[in-house]
């Protein structure tokens, strides 16, 4: 059995790591706070101006703007994957990986007409490019024979900027319109709450109706008096004009929203774990406390037992 020594040198060793789980703890918990109220006070004007994107793609032909038209054949497409750049995080990297593993492989198997024996295969390694934000998101697209990384940016840990993410947005609208790709997805991690985050496949290009593949995270379509009103939308000075300024913006738009939603799911994520974590470290500190306690009656015991022997041997 250890000595008490052992036993003194492990509890300081657990009490010292507990400090620092909890210290970014509070950490966490702060970042946490602003993330969210970032996310709260975009989320709205995010998702209403894609409800409207898609009223001007209903209202306008295709012609009018290249970002309204649906390709006939969609040959390559760009992923905008959303991770953090550290971990001791649960499970947030882990889960957005997973998420853009099997949309990989879904993709994979349809454009293989649907041939499981070529699901995985390197037969289209260049379908997929790869944006990526956060390190984990960057060792990812490195490893994955599925895909190729073009562009990579350090993730947001703190305050996300607008102007900060409009050079990501821009690479995937520019070669959208170059006709580089035919459809732009941003894979990322919903916020719902504190102890909930959902990994989410959202495609921002070309505009779709059903562009979330998780419809419990976005808001409820247009009422029916909402629809009525679209006839009376009207542009000014022209629907060319009006269209060339709002729609890269709206896009743009997409993606800082993504962002936010990620930032505020990394720092619940590692609030979370960290509590997780220091509450264990307690936990195993109570449990080696007692332990030792009893290793040390024990060996006490034992010495008034040798002391006693040793008294009596010398009567």
């Amino acid at each position: 059995m250890a000595s008490t020594q052992e036993f003194r040198r492990r509890i300081k060793s657990v009490n010292s790591t507990s400090q620092i789980t909890k210290a970014m703890e509070m950490v966490a918990s702060v970042k946490m706070q602003k993330a969210q109220k970032a996310i709260f006070a975009a989320r709205s004007y995010v998702q209403n101006s894609w409800n409207l994107l898609e009223t001007l793609s209903k209202l306008t032909s295709p012609k009018d703007h290249p970002l309204l038209a649906v390709p006939d054949k969609i040959d390559k497409s760009c992923v905008i994957l959303i991770t953090s750049d550290r971990g001791l995080c649960g499970s947030f990297n882990a889960d957005v990986l997973r998420k853009a593993t099997a949309f990989l492989d879904n993709e994979r198997h349809s454009r293989e007409g649907g041939n499981p024996l070529l699901v995985g295969s390197r037969l289209h390694g260049n379908d997929i490019d790869f944006i990526t934000i956060g390190k984990k998101a960057t060792d990812f697209a490195k490893r994955s024979p599925k895909g190729e990384l073009v562009a990579e940016f350090p993730g947001f840990d703190n305050e996300v900027p607008y102007n900060n993410t409009t050079s990501i947005s821009k690479i995937a609208i520019d070669d959208f319109l170059a006709g580089k790709y035919q459809k732009v997805l941003v894979i990322y991690s919903h916020f719902e709450s504190s102890l909930r985050q959902i990994p989410v496949v959202k495609q921002i290009l070309p505009i779709s109706e059903n562009h979330i593949d998780n419809l419990e995270v976005w808001e409820a379509e247009p009422s029916e008096n909402d629809q009525k009103d679209i006839a009376e939308y009207k542009f000014e000075p022209s629907a060319d004009q009006v269209l060339e300024r709002l729609i890269p913006l709206f896009i743009r738009l997409q993606v800082y929203g993504a962002i936010l939603e990620s930032n505020s799911s990394e720092h619940s994520a590692r609030m979370v774990a960290m509590k997780s974590a220091t509450d264990n470290a307690k936990e195993l500190i109570d449990d080696l406390t007692l332990t030792y306690n009893a290793v040390r009656q024990n060996s006490i015991t034992s010495e008034i037992a040798e002391i006693t022997a040793g008294s009596e041997a010398m009567r």
